[in-house]
């Protein structure tokens, strides 16, 4: 299968650079076909597979969030979010242990 491949490409290079000594102009046509045939292609497949998909998944969420903020509120506040600073623990004394003292032998 990879050898099958490999000769198609190999033949495609082979028809190309013998299209280019021959007829120049028509390459350049045949190129620039090719080359808005892949763009019109692809735009058509990032707008059917892309796009629509991504709309309804938008309209999901949208409605998502309308709903929750029917539900709770807006929980968006126009305070900035600021980190509070952390307290540094000292040692602390543990009043509640005790040593106690046995017989040592």
């Amino acid at each position: 299968m990879k050898y099958i491949v490999f000769a198609i490409i190999g033949l495609a290079i082979i028809g190309l650079v013998g299209q280019l000594f021959t007829n120049p102009g028509n390459f350049l046509r045949s190129i620039l076909m090719m080359i808005g045939f892949a763009v019109i292609v692809g735009g058509l497949l990032y707008y059917f597979m892309y796009q629509r998909g991504g709309q309804s998944q938008n309209a999901k969420y949208r409605k998502a969030v309308r709903q929750s903020k029917k539900k709770y509120g807006s929980t968006q506040s126009n305070q900035p979010y600021i980190k509070k600073p952390v307290k540094i623990r000292h040692a602390e004394s543990r009043a509640h242990l005790r040593v106690i003292k046995g017989n040592k032998k």
